[in-house]
C-alpha cells in the first residue's frame, strides 16, 4: 500500500532533524536595498550582518563591498553532491546544508574553482613543482604559490569576521578569498583593459594599477551565468525517488531505506527555496528497513528547481533524504508510479 499526499497552500513546517522550522530558527528579517529588487534572505541575514563592519577599520557597508548586491533568491543547489541551501551575489555565493538552524554554518562557495572549472582551466593543485618562496610574499604550500604586493595586502586587509574581534586571522581571510590558485597573470577584462590578475579558491583579484587600487571581479554572476540549463541533483542518500525529473502538477514516488528498528517513518518535503512541509502521514518499513512507497502530489504552480523527500525513523531519528526536480514543461503524470524494490541498503534513484 502507498501513500498519496495532496500539497496544499497552507504548509506544516518540519525540517529532517526535528520538528521545528528551519527558518524559525532565524529571527532575521531579510536585509532588502532601495535600489534593488532581491533582498538578502533571512537564513543569511546574520551573515551579511556580521560582516557589515569592516574589522579592520570599522567602515560600515563592508557586506556590499566585497559581496555585491543580490542576482537571485535562495535556492537549493548541489555542491560536490550534496545538497545546500545558496543564494547568489555578484561577487559570491552564500551556502549553508539544507535545513540549517545555525547561521555559524553559513560559508562561500569556491567560486574560483568553480569558474575555471567553467571555463576547463580548474588547476591541478597542489602546483608541480611548486613556486619559489619569494622575499616579501606569502607562500602557501597548500597549493604551490606566493601571494606578493597589493595583492598580499589586500587579501591579508579583508576577510570574514567569525569570530566577532577587531581584525581578520588567516583562517578568516581564506573563508573569505580561499587560498591561491594561480600567480600573478595578465588578463583582459569585458571593456578590453588588461589587468594584472590572481585567482583564488573564492574569488579573482585585479589589480588596476592606473586608479592603484584593487576590483574583485563579480565571480558569483560569472558562475550562475555559466551554469547548466537543468540543475545538478544532489546524491541520494538511501532513498529511492522513481525519476530524476518530474513536471509541476504530477505525482513522485520515492520511499526510504535503513529503517529496521523503527515501527514508523516520517516524511519531510523541501522545496526548491529550502522551505519544509511535514507530508502529514507515516509510513512503515518492512523486515528489509525499506518504507512503504510515499507518493506526494507536487503543485501545479511549485517553484521549479530542485525539490527533496526527507525520510525520518521516529524510534531511532535515522534520516534519510532523495532529490527530484520539478520544472514547467511537459505533461504531468496524473498516477503514481510503481516502484521497483530497491537492495537493503542500496542508494537508488
Amino acid at each position: 500500500m502507498y501513500r498519496v499526499t495532496l500539497v496544499l497552500a497552507v504548509f506544516f513546517v518540519s525540517t529532517i532533524i526535528s520538528p521545528a522550522s528551519p527558518d524559525a530558527a532565524s529571527d532575521s528579517d531579510p536585509i532588502c536595498f532601495t535600489d534593488h529588487e532581491e533582498c538578502v534572505d533571512p537564513r543569511f541575514a546574520d551573515f551579511w550582518g556580521s560582516n557589515d563592519v569592516h574589522a579592520n577599520t570599522g567602515k560600515k557597508d563592508n557586506a556590499l563591498r566585497v559581496f555585491g548586491y543580490l542576482l537571485g533568491p535562495a535556492r537549493i543547489e548541489s555542491v560536490n553532491g550534496e545538497a545546500v541551501l545558496a543564494q547568489p551575489f555578484t561577487n559570491v555565493i552564500m551556502q549553508q546544508p539544507l535545513g540549517n538552524t545555525n547561521p555559524a554554518q553559513t560559508s562561500l562557495q569556491k567560486t574560483g574553482l568553480e569558474h575555471l572549472r567553467q571555463l576547463k582551466q580548474e588547476p591541478s593543485l597542489p602546483q608541480s613543482p611548486p613556486e619559489t618562496q619569494r622575499a616579501g610574499c606569502r607562500f602557501f604550500k597548500e597549493t604551490g604559490f606566493n601571494v606578493c604586493g597589493e595583492f598580499k595586502n589586500f587579501w591579508e586587509s579583508n576577510g570574514l569576521n567569525l569570530d566577532d574581534k577587531r581584525g581578520y586571522t588567516d583562517s578568516e581571510r581564506i573563508a573569505l578569498f580561499g587560498l591561491p590558485i594561480s600567480s600573478q597573470r595578465r588578463e583582459t577584462a569585458a571593456n578590453g583593459s588588461q589587468y594584472l590578475t590572481q585567482w583564488f579558491e573564492r574569488a579573482r583579484l585585479e589589480y588596476n594599477s592606473i586608479a592603484a587600487n584593487m576590483i574583485i571581479t563579480p565571480l558569483g554572476r560569472d558562475v550562475v551565468d555559466n551554469q547548466p540549463g537543468l540543475p545538478h541533483l544532489p546524491r541520494n542518500k538511501d532513498v529511492q525517488v522513481n525519476v530524476a525529473t518530474i513536471t509541476a502538477g504530477g505525482i513522485i514516488s520515492a520511499r526510504g531505506n535503513g529503517y529496521t528498528n523503527d515501527q514508523f517513518v516520517t516524511i519531510t518535503v523541501f522545496r526548491a527555496d529550502g522551505a519544509s512541509f511535514a507530508a502529514g502521514t507515516e509510513v512503515t518499513p518492512d523486515t528489509n528497513g525499506v518504507t512503504e512507497q510515499y507518493c506526494l502530489e507536487v503543485p501545479a504552480n511549485a517553484l521549479p528547481g530542485i525539490w527533496a523527500i526527507a525520510f525520518n525513523g521516529v524510534q531511532t531519528g535515522h534520516q534519510t533524504i532523495g532529490f527530484f526536480r520539478v520544472v514547467t514543461t511537459g505533461m504531468p503524470n496524473t498516477t503514481c508510479p510503481d516502484l521497483i524494490a530497491p537492495l537493503p541498503g542500496g542508494n537508488d534513484r
